[in-house]
């Protein structure tokens, strides 16, 4: 039934979805009957109803007054996106780059997004990047909400960059339903994912459901391959009484990639010519290998307190394990005979375990005449972390770089000592209100109070452990003045804090970050709700970030008296130095959903500058303007089991600068563009077949870092994908 009615319809019906109780009852079946039509009806597929990823208020994304974008399942479906750096990559005012294969970082308005909460419940970010988990599969998940600027209301410390809050799914279907998807893609890319829902008893009050996921693809690079086994079980769904539900959950993730890289490959000869490898150069073994596997169990309540207040708790335990023996080589290939390059293998063995409470309860309130919305919560959550490295002899001599083949000879790993062990504790409490201060102007007005305690202990900044301990609160203000009745005005203001273990040169702590961030724009709710547009300036404002260091000759600097000794391991440590003044400011634009019948779209632009207090280019690896659009059409008439779509990812010119046999050397990668297109064809109403190819193009890029471990970009490529719904 979607889209069938027109938006006067839509807007007409809207009053009486929100008729008392006590009015509809003169005809149950009735109201029933019209809530149902008034949602359909007025949901697209591109576009999301409330959010509250931002202030913990649920509210519409025209009355957030901060920059949302959501991934609905449509969109998931349509762009064939299949992992969390799948969405992350096609998502307005985000650019990832990566050290080598398995450690990605996702930033927005030039910093490290480093906040993902489940269901709105924060989650510790991965171990080796500080960021985001690209591994995650969004096969689990009924859409991603990514909510850019500061989000400290809700998460406590972090970047103002940007929050991702992955949405599960839900079990809520009250017959058996089935959906398979079967996904054959470039370089032996085989998926498979089975999605069961069942009610376990008669009145459906009961229910269960099962994702899984199965995959195994190779590489663009050479030996690299990959196997990845997801298992989502939303155990119960239980209506414990009309007002009460409880679920249970666990997720588990275990991805095995083999013959990963390590940092990157040579980028210049011993000459100092730059090199021009193939797009699969790789410097991996066929030894090499970083698993990681992920358990996740939860444990949350829903109780409903009268008609309007809700109450939600959620107790998190997850536990995640990383196995992994590496490889890099470093230097300048002889020119002649490739030989000259320096080995190094690293063993280590990384276990986190992390435990978390949240509670909330919202409702609306009576005051001064008008009806108010009040959001309480607290958050609080326990992070250890243990690492345990494995020393090793003698390493082999490398050869000739020019006839490598990854054949290289795994060293004898010796017995496991401990290198780092972390405790971080934080507690937080918050409180939102959007206060109607008038029928068009309202307030949304809150404070987070947070402590914090970290307790890190990391053998390569040698005895030395950061103890910190803080109590800080956040302040959240936002005004939203409804222009007319599609578009709005607002703006928003919030503080920025968070500690940091970067270390000086000379081996000091850094101070924590502190800053502020303020958004202006105006957005717009056009055609009953169905296509949301949105601009947005943003001004942000910190001291004490921490940069990568360099030596006055552009070699990058470590921190003093980590230098190993003769016949000791390599326990470098880079060293960071802080900037005072960094500012970033620039504006997003945005436009999501259905503007007409068959035709869904987004399209987002943003730009930014990023810079010192002396107004000089901070982090000039991360391009300062990207374009991210993709759009569908179904046809109506003979061809409406045709869909079709395509898009453009575009980004501006970015540079760096890295080290080569005669000193430093800027590298600058030109304009991106990626195109992609998709097709699907609707056999039946059970059975599609759908086509995805993306850089068709095949346009041949640097990714850029600030440790000089650039890689290719993927080339072209295509899948097809085969799904059956029950």
């Amino acid at each position: 039934m979607r889209n069938t009615l027109p938006p006067w319809a839509v807007i007409g019906l809207a009053p009486l979805a929100s008729m008392p109780l006590q009015a509809a009852a003169e005809s149950a079946n009735e109201a029933i009957t019209m809530d149902t039509i008034v949602i359909v009806g007025q949901r697209a597929p591109y576009t999301a109803g409330d959010s509250a990823s931002a202030t913990g208020l649920s509210l519409s994304l025209r009355d957030t007054p901060q920059s949302v974008t959501v991934f609905t399942s449509e969109r998931l479906e349509d762009q064939g996106l299949q992992s969390l750096r799948d969405v992350l990559d096609q998502t307005s005012g985000v650019y990832s780059y990566a050290y080598d294969s398995e450690r990605v970082l996702f930033t927005s308005r030039g910093f490290l997004i480093d906040s993902t909460l489940y269901d709105g419940v924060p989650a510790e970010s991965m171990f080796s990047t500080d960021s985001a988990d690209e591994t995650i599969d969004a096969g689990l998940f009924e859409r991603v909400e990514i909510v850019r600027g500061a989000t400290g209301m809700m998460t406590g410390a972090g970047s103002p960059s940007a929050s991702v809050n992955l949405v599960r799914k839900h079990a809520e279907a009250r017959e058996l339903e089935l959906s398979s998807q079967f996904t054959s893609g470039s370089w032996n890319d085989q998926r498979a994912l089975l999605d069961v829902a069942t009610p376990l008893n008669a009145d459906g009050s009961v229910r269960a459901r099962a994702v899984g996921v199965y995959q195994h693809r190779e590489s663009y690079q050479d030996l690299y391959e990959n196997e990845k086994v997801v298992l989502y079980a939303r155990i119960v769904d239980a209506d414990l009484s009309a007002s009460t539900r409880v679920s249970l959950g666990y997720d588990f993730q275990d991805y095995r990639p083999q013959s990963n890289t390590w940092g990157s490959f040579p980028l210049f000869l011993s000459d100092g010519t730059r090199t021009d490898w193939d797009r699969s150069v790789t410097t991996a073994t066929d030894w090499s290998f970083w698993d990681k596997r992920t358990q996740t169990t939860f444990l949350e309540l829903r109780q409903q307190l009268g008609t309007d207040w809700s109450l939600r708790g959620t107790l998190t335990h997850r536990d995640r394990r990383e196995n992994l023996a590496l490889f890099y080589v470093y230097g300048f290939p002889d020119v002649e005979d490739g030989t000259g390059l320096e080995p190094y293998a690293y063993r280590e063995i990384v276990e986190t375990r992390q435990d978390a409470l949240d509670l909330q309860a919202s409702g609306p309130f009576q005051a001064f005449g008008r009806e108010h919305e009040l959001v309480l919560g607290y958050s609080g959550s326990v992070v250890d972390v243990h690492s345990d490295e494995f020393a090793h002899g003698e390493l082999a001599d490398t050869g000739n770089f020019y006839e490598w083949d990854g054949s290289y000879p795994m060293p004898t790993f010796g017995a496991g000592t401990q290198i780092a062990d972390r405790d971080k504790r934080q507690h937080g409490a918050y409180a939102a209100a959007r206060i109607a201060l008038t029928e068009r102007l309202k307030l949304i007005a809150g404070a987070r109070l947070n402590r914090w305690k970290n307790d890190y202990y990391d053998v390569y900044t040698g005895p030395r452990a950061f103890v910190y301990e803080q109590d800080q609160t956040t302040p959240y203000a936002g005004l939203i003045w409804d222009l007319s009745t599609e578009w709005s005005a607002f703006t928003s203001y919030t503080q920025i804090f968070k500690p940091q273990n970067a270390l000086s040169q000379d081996g000091r702590y850094l101070d924590p970050v502190e800053g502020k961030s303020v958004e202006v724009g105006i957005k717009g709710e056009h055609l009953g709700g169905r296509f949301n547009t949105a601009l947005t300036l943003f001004d942000t404002r910190q001291d004490n970030v921490a940069i990568p260091a360099f030596n006055e000759d552009g070699s990058e600097a470590y921190v003093i008296g980590t230098e190993p000794q003769e016949g000791e391991e390599d326990r470098r440590v880079r060293a960071s130095r802080a900037i005072d003044g960094a500012r970033s400011r620039g504006l997003e634009i945005e436009a999501n959903g259905t503007p007409m019948t068959g035709w869904n779209t987004s399209l987002g632009g943003s730009r930014f500058l990023l810079e010192d207090g002396d107004g000089q280019s901070v982090k000039p690896w991360i391009p300062r303007t990207l374009v991210r659009a993709f759009t569908t059409y179904n046809p109506q008439g003979a061809l409406s089991r045709l869909t079709v779509g395509g898009g453009v990812n575009w980004q501006s010119r970015s540079n760096v600068d890295v080290f080569g046999p005669q000193g430093a050397v800027n590298i600058e990668q030109a304009p991106v563009t990626l195109v992609g297109l998709m097709a699907r064809w609707q056999f039946t109403p059970k059975i599609s077949m759908q086509l995805n190819g993306d850089n068709l193009l095949d346009e041949k890029y640097y990714v850029l870092d600030e440790y000089e471990n650039l890689y290719f970009g993927t080339p072209a490529n295509a899948s097809a994908s085969l799904s059956y719904r029950f």
